[in-house]
């Protein structure tokens, strides 16, 4: 098992995370349950730090599809560019959790608006999410690109 290998176990970790943490949000947003509103923030840190795993094996796995023939350099640049974004987009997410949940105690109106503001955020994120895995895809799977292959 390489560094490519690593890197494409480890990257569908947080943009599934991200869908699973929505719906605990969702969840939290439109219930009283005060164990699920600390549950979608603690899921929402959880989903920041596994993203770090898919960011440090990004660069060994890069090198290694460079080393392949007709691999687009712009392509892995693209999605190394996204893959940035999307996790700084989940650290802020990240970090409104962790207000949240040090204000859970203090005072339930903050949290409440905590979490509805945790969740727009997210839906942003998750375009991010979108963008990643489609520039990631881009780099080696041309039924991404062209469709139903076509015979000549």
């Amino acid at each position: 098992m390489n560094a490519a290998h690593l890197h494409l176990m480890f990257n569908h970790l947080p943009i599934v995370g991200l869908g699973f943490a929505i719906l605990l949000n969702l969840f939290a947003v439109f219930g009283k349950s005060q164990e699920i509103k600390r549950l979608s923030c603690w899921f929402y840190i959880l989903v920041a730090l596994l993203s770090i795993l898919s960011l440090l094996t990004g660069d060994s796995a890069g090198d290694i599809i460079r080393s392949y023939p007709g691999i687009s350099n712009d392509a892995i640049e693209s999605h190394e560019n996204w893959g940035y974004i999307f996790f700084y987009g989940l650290l802020v997410n990240s970090l409104i959790a962790i207000v949240a949940l040090w204000f859970f105690r203090k005072n339930e109106g903050l949290m409440k608006k905590l979490n509805i503001a945790m969740l727009i955020v997210a839906f942003m994120v998750a375009f991010l999410a979108l963008q990643t895995g489609m520039t990631g895809g881009k780099i080696r799977h041309p039924e991404i690109e062209q469709g139903i292959f076509k015979k000549g």
